[in-house]
């Protein structure tokens, strides 16, 4: 009779230690998404603003469009959270992209003496 009731309490003790194991862990479709790492995107603004035409021909739609007022049509360097499943991003910093930086050279370098 001991032994049956020492079998019974050491069952409810490993149930019970599995069950506040397993409440610890998130559901992995429980909406909550995990942190974000920030990723430096350079492309093109649309003539809207509401859009981000990158490098390699893919079209960002912008989440917070007002940070990017007045770069319409420009090359520009964005710092911003990436959504892939919505094809959107979230514009963390925006920097004005190079448009062809002149390069300038000195002739009278040894380079050019031959």
């Amino acid at each position: 009779m001991k032994t049956s009731i020492a079998g019974v309490l050491a069952l409810l003790l490993i149930a019970a230690t599995a069950v506040g194991q397993d409440s610890g862990r998130s559901a992995p479709n429980s909406g909550a998404s995990a942190p974000q790492k920030a990723l430096t995107v350079s492309g093109r603004v649309s003539d809207d603003g509401k859009l981000l035409l990158t490098d390699i021909d893919a079209e960002w739609a912008v989440s917070n469009a007002e940070s990017l007022r007045g770069q319409e049509g420009r090359m520009v360097v964005v710092r911003c959270y990436v959504d892939s499943e919505k094809n959107r991003i979230r514009i963390l910093s925006v920097k004005r992209g190079d448009s062809g930086t002149p390069y300038a050279a000195r002739y009278a370098d040894s380079a050019f003496r031959r």
